[in-house]
């Protein structure tokens, strides 16, 4: 069995779920990467991460259950088209994203969800059904948290799955 690219989008012809962001680089370096526009950036599409732990992170986050931070970083030294990746504190190269993640968390909730199901589709291509099995697994929790999240946990707010003194979801 061929072995899967360490990140989908190094592939030819590849495409994988990106988040827009304003980026300012000096010296093709990425020194400024913000969810809203900021003076000397430019719109990009930044990759979202292919690893799991980092994409149940980012599904977290989009449902504010986690205060953690957004980083970036460069996808590969020799991607030619300098691409960035979310990736977690402390990577090589990582710059903090500035700007609050509520103006797109429902957009990051639906690429972070298309990220885990483009990794599924991936590992059942290549033959590995368990592999996409649990990838599959994990973007439905994703959408259950996101219900459970809407929903909300207050006695109150749902009786039995009913709303009955709480608002709708």
């Amino acid at each position: 069995m061929d072995a899967l690219p360490r990140h989908p989008a190094l592939s030819p012809g590849a495409t994988w779920p990106t988040l827009q962001m304003w980026v300012r680089r000096e010296d093709e370096h990425a020194v400024l990467v913000a969810l809203a526009p900021a003076r000397g950036a430019r719109p990009e599409e930044v990759l979202l991460p292919c690893d799991a732990a980092l994409l149940i992170l980012l599904g977290r986050i989009a449902l504010g259950s986690s205060r953690a931070g957004l980083y970036a970083a460069h996808l590969d030294e020799e991607d030619p088209d300098r691409r960035l990746v979310l990736c977690a504190r402390g990577a090589p190269g990582a710059v903090r994203v500035r700007g609050a993640v509520s103006s797109v968390a429902d957009t990051l909730y639906g690429r972070t969800r298309a990220a885990m199901l483009a990794a599924g589709a991936l590992r059942r291509a290549s033959g590995r059904d368990d592999e996409a099995a649990h990838w599959g697994t994990l973007a439905r929790q994703l959408l259950l948290a996101k219900r459970s999240a809407r929903r909300g946990r207050s006695v109150r707010a749902v009786s039995g799955g009913l709303p009955t003194l709480g608002r709708r979801g």
